[in-house]
């Protein structure tokens, strides 16, 4: 089996028999990350998660008399276990899951793949915190963004808030996905007090390759990482800033324009020939791309508009093969990585949870095991809308990963071959029963919610020591009824 064969490869294979082997401790992380946005009130506990696993789990266990280990236990199994079996294991299942030539995961013959980062709250203990630091606090980088800078004059002015100080150590994580399934093509991760999206973006540029569309958003757009990421081979189609200006190399028909990205060099030898008003008669040096202006009209029920700008740049400069006014439609499907972090983040690891663990590796363990089930649940819907000859799109995830629960818990070690199949294809068919309608056109304004506690959020600054305090009760004695007489 897989599971067997990362194990060895990464060297977790048992010397002695113990009553949680490795292969069961793989299991039990999976089927805690699975679990994780079960309860809205928190994640289930480690026994809970085992209790849900044990009546297919005596195979694994060593005969049918395996009793449930206690939480303590458990725990040390996930450290013994570490977190390189679940990297290799992740390493085994990632990659696009489409069939060739699907309509849904490929435009221009290419096949459409985005990314875009987000970020984890881990468990607030000293080795987390060590690690991932705090957004704003990092040593090296005390960060670049406003909200960073304020924190610092804040720390250094000697007067903090709750608003500053309250966060948990946070994880950046981006991942590549591909559009048309949301699989999780790469994924990398590292502390989001240090390490910007933009340095995660280059070391996921190696997972690129002829073949593929890249979509990306604004924030990555630079000579550089350009020149990287075309180098693979892979065409892109990237928005960028508006205060940008490209020289025009030759207008085309359909509205676009071939210019090119100048080197950081040459980008300020413009500028300057710009801000001075000398005449710029021969384009920069840089990598040669299209350039697309456009805007969007969003008309709601309400009869209210509402006009926003776009800009993109690609690699796709023949105007014949890829029209810009079906590249501008394509650049929508960019924001199916966000929909595919609304599936990680919010179905299966659950809304505003923090990740369990309160150590580096348990924290990268964990982020693993759920790239896995995320991976799994994929392949499960593409399963389903294969057999059902539909776009996965019209298979809900909610309802997947509530099916895949329910599955989980039911005892299959006794099953047969035939029997597992069965249980397989029934499986698709209950997905396909609650298929979604076709998608409609609508806008959702991106939107923060309120938070639901009045109570102020505690600082990392502000102690809170254990108090011992003693109790005592008194029995008020009764009142005096005048008038009436005890017998």
């Amino acid at each position: 089996m897989l599971i067997d064969e990362v194990l060895q490869e990464t060297g977790r294979c048992e010397k002695r028999h113990r009553r949680l082997p490795a292969r069961a401790v793989v299991y039990f992380v999976l089927a805690m990350c699975l679990f994780s946005g079960s309860d809205s009130l928190c994640p289930p506990g480690y026994r809970s998660v085992m209790g849900n696993l044990l009546t297919g789990l005596h195979d694994l266990c060593r005969g049918g008399g395996y009793t449930l280990a206690t939480s303590s236990a458990l725990t040390q199994a996930r450290q013994r276990l570490g977190a390189a079996p679940l990297k290799a294991l992740f390493d085994r299942v990632r990659g696009p899951i489409a069939p060739p030539r699907s309509p849904w995961a490929e435009a221009f013959g290419l096949r459409v793949v985005a990314r875009d980062g987000t970020t984890l709250e881990v468990a607030d203990s000293p080795p987390n915190a060590a690690r991932f630091g705090h957004v704003g606090h990092s040593k090296d980088n005390p960060g670049t963004d406003a909200r960073a800078r304020a924190v610092a004059a804040v720390e250094r002015s000697g007067r903090s808030n709750g608003a500053s100080l309250g966060s948990n150590p946070l994880v950046r994580l981006m991942m590549l996905v591909e559009c048309g399934t949301h699989a999780v093509i790469d994924a990398v991760f590292d502390a989001a007090s240090s390490v910007s999206e933009l340095v995660l973006a280059g070391r996921l540029v190696d997972s690129l390759s002829r073949g593929m569309l890249l979509l990306a958003d604004r924030n990555f757009a630079g000579h550089e990482l350009w020149g990287r990421c075309a180098d693979t081979g892979a065409d892109l189609l990237w928005r960028v800033k508006k205060n940008l200006v490209f020289f025009v190399v030759e207008p085309l028909p359909d509205g676009s324009f071939l210019s090119v990205m100048p080197t950081p060099t040459e980008s300020r030898r413009h500028g300057m020939a710009r801000f001075h008003g000398r005449p710029i008669d021969a384009p920069p040096q840089g990598h040669p791309i299209r350039v697309i202006e456009y805007t969007v009209t969003l008309t709601g029920t309400d009869g209210a508009e509402r006009v926003e700008p776009f800009r993109l740049v690609t690699t796709l400069l023949d105007h014949r093969r890829a029209p810009a006014i079906e590249l501008a439609a394509l650049y929508a499907q960019c924001w199916e990585s966000e929909t595919a972090y609304s599936n990680f983040k919010t179905r299966i690891r659950g809304a505003d949870t923090v990740l369990r663990s309160r150590g580096p590796s348990g924290v990268e363990q964990e982020i693993y095991a759920f790239l896995v089930l995320f991976q799994t649940l994929c392949r499960i819907q593409v399963a389903a809308a294969t057999r059902g000859h539909i776009d996965p799109d019209r298979v809900s995830f909610t309802i997947t990963i509530r099916a895949a629960r329910m599955h989980a818990a039911r005892p299959r070690a006794l099953l047969t071959t035939r029997q597992q199949r069965q249980e397989h294809d029934d499986f698709l068919d209950e997905l396909l029963r609650d298929r979604l309608p076709r998608r409609r056109p609508r806008q959702c304004p991106r939107q923060r919610r309120p938070s639901r506690s009045r109570y102020a959020s505690k600082r990392r600054d502000q102690p809170r020591p254990s108090i011992r305090a003693a109790c005592q009760i008194l029995i008020a004695e009764p009142p005096v009824m005048h008038g009436y007489a005890l017998n």
